[in-house]
């Protein structure tokens, strides 16, 4: 397989993960400040600090109200993050890799880019927004069935699903963080079950939390569960894990291998309950790190060759 058609299928897997992750986060967060008693302090600007956006924010945004926030990471295209720009970025990545993938995926993927550009402008309103979050993340879940019903588990297989665990372990630590942060503010005390069981709903991980964990919904049970459960598809471990098993598979793969093994070992030596905020936020940017070096072992092991 070409290092520069690697490269393309693993980035699709991302920033469609990441889109899909983005839908699941902004829907999550409305209901969660529904949910909310009154005199609560969680504020929109929340996802941006949650996305480490603050600086590129403020640079094209005067406030930092709703229409601001959902605009610059739905469909804000001078943000290369927002939803909208990865799911052109995925489009442009799937069109070159055709031949590549089941005929549907392309039909998938360019629908959802389509659907993005005609209501990109229309998501002023709560409801309007949530239908068309929804519409993506149904797409996004749609496109993965498709791709493990559906292609061979060759080289191709292995690429979009480092790409996608690796996307998705990301996106885990930075709502464990998010979660972590919210509940220091003394005005959120007593609605620690009220913001994990919605975080937990935006991972799709609540049913399989509660199977895991037979008690009330408490901090440090959710964040070990999500970064250490080796058996929950979103839970950081697991990703790892898998990524290190997909490498395998691969030639080239010890440096890979080597980095996504470092990340469970880091996770072994943590445990939240002994834990408080600033450990928990300093806890998940060293796995954010570690995370990116697994990044870039792949990059160095398979596209560098691209790029020469």
């Amino acid at each position: 397989m070409l290092s520069r058609v690697a490269n393309r299928v693993y980035w699709l897997a991302r920033y469609m993960e990441r889109a899909e992750d983005m839908a699941k986060l902004a829907n999550v967060y409305a209901n969660l400040m529904l949910d909310m008693p009154k005199g609560t302090d969680i504020v929109w600007y929340n996802l941006i600090t949650i996305m480490d956006a603050e600086e590129s924010f403020a640079e094209l945004y005067d406030d930092r109200s709703e229409t601001s926030v959902m605009s610059y990471l739905i469909s804000d295209e001078r943000n290369p993050c927002s939803l909208f720009c990865s799911l052109a970025f995925a489009r442009e990545n799937a069109r070159t890799t055709r031949d590549m993938l089941p005929s549907e995926a392309w039909e998938v993927v360019n629908e959802l880019y389509l659907l993005a550009k005609k209501e990109k402008e229309h998501i002023g309103t709560r409801t309007k927004r949530y239908q068309f979050l929804t519409q993506i993340i149904r797409g996004g879940q749609r496109l993965e069935g498709m791709l493990v019903s559906g292609l061979s588990r060759n080289s191709t297989y292995n690429f979009l699903q480092i790409g996608r665990l690796l996307e998705r372990a990301d996106t885990t630590t930075r709502i464990l963080d998010a979660g972590s942060l919210l509940l220091r503010s003394s005005k959120l005390k007593g609605t620690e079950g009220i913001v994990w069981m919605n975080l937990l709903k935006a991972m799709n991980a609540y049913q399989m939390y509660r199977q895991a964990v037979r008690r009330k919904v408490a901090s440090a049970d959710v964040i070990d569960f999500l970064l250490k459960d080796a058996m929950f598809p979103r839970a950081v471990a697991y990703c790892a894990e898998s990524i290190a098993i997909l490498a395998g598979r691969l030639p080239n793969c010890a440096p890979v291998a080597e980095k996504a093994k470092a990340v469970n070992c880091l996770l072994e030596g943590f445990t939240a309950k002994q834990a408080d905020v600033k450990d928990i936020h300093d806890f998940m940017d060293k796995t954010q790190i570690a995370l990116y070096e697994i990044d870039a072992a792949v990059a160095d092991a398979w596209f560098n060759a691209a790029i020469g």
